[in-house]
């Protein structure tokens, strides 16, 4: 399916939380500030230069409401879901800032529920996933009780199939139309399981310089083909950056994208696919100096920015 919708805003949706709460005196919950952050370094600003209109969404608080991380988490994906079906309802390109990377699950939901999926083929929807680790754990396989490492096993519906049942719109993404991109901290299980699955890998690499946007490049035209472009959720976990640009959060690691890398592979997605909707998780601006934390900001609304102009250039946004 190729929806041809042109999108006559921006809706830039935000979900400050890390397991569903926010950082405090109390409770350094980390990867939580990243959103304000981001939009602080620039991304209003640069949001507001595509002269469209900008709609901006918070996502409520649940912590009063809902006990446990799993029970908090799986709220704020319900309420994602909404958020994100109501802005392609209404001709809104969905920028969704986040803590936790499974917030892509709720995003996933909110797009298969929308006008542009609704009643689709079960391989409608693909995926792009820039990140230093796989988040293909299931409750069985992760030893580390790190709630946040099954995103995309929970997107491909393998785990917690009951809980999922209750985010409006959920339907498995198959695992044949995700490419993940810059995993490379993985140990020995994590990475058997993912060789066996049906995901396709650009992988990073510490020992060695990776030409990602190639890789990329390949591996689109190896899973999607000659078919035309076609829906996409495109996932950022800021740690898919490589360490040397600075700590996005506490697992980060080198061996990933630099800028550039960065910036090319987001090219290449909007020249073979239809972005739907650009998820970006995972960034502690308190983890590293304050000028890293500005440069891997910069590289973000800026990868953003060659997204918004793709689509421009498609005819899928109104023009300046």
């Amino acid at each position: 399916m190729s929806p041809r919708t042109v999108l006559s805003s921006i809706t830039l949706i935000s979900s400050p939380y890390h397991v569903g709460l926010r950082a405090s005196p109390i409770h350094r919950s980390r990867v939580s500030e990243g959103p304000d952050y981001i939009k602080s370094e620039g991304l209003v600003s640069l949001l507001q230069s595509y002269d469209v209109p900008l709609h901006q969404v918070e996502i409520p608080p649940v912590a009063d409401h809902f006990e446990g991380e799993i029970g908090r988490t799986f709220e704020l994906l319900r309420r994602i879901s909404r958020a994100v079906t109501d802005a392609r309802n209404q001709s809104s390109f969905p920028i969704v800032l986040a803590g936790n990377c499974c917030t892509s699950v709720g995003v996933a939901a909110g797009l298969w529920a929308s006008n542009d999926l609704k009643g689709a083929r079960d391989d409608a929807l693909g995926c792009v996933w820039f990140d230093a680790h796989d988040d293909y754990n299931v409750p069985d396989t992760v030893v580390s009780g790190y709630f946040d490492s099954q995103g995309i096993a929970m997107m491909a519906g393998e785990c917690w199939k009951a809980l999922l049942d209750t985010v409006p719109g959920f339907r498995p993404t198959l695992l044949r139309r995700v490419i993940h991109c810059g995993m490379r901290d993985v140990n020995d299980l994590e990475r058997s399981r993912v060789e066996a699955s049906d995901m396709a890998v650009v992988w990073g690499d510490p020992t060695r310089k990776v030409d990602f946007e190639a890789g990329l490049r390949n591996e689109l035209h190896r899973v999607f083909g000659n078919e035309p472009p076609a829906a996409t959720l495109i996932h950022l976990d800021v740690d898919s950056l490589d360490s040397s640009l600075g700590k996005a959060n506490q697992f980060a690691c080198s061996g990933g994208l630099l800028k550039e890398d960065l910036l090319g592979c987001m090219v290449a997605i909007t020249e073979r696919r239809r972005p739907l909707a650009f998820t970006i998780a995972s960034f502690d601006p308190l983890c590293d100096t304050d000028d890293s934390a500005r440069r891997l900001a910069a590289a973000v609304i800026q990868a953003v920015g060659k997204v918004l102009t793709g689509l421009q250039g498609a005819g899928l946004l109104a023009a300046h």
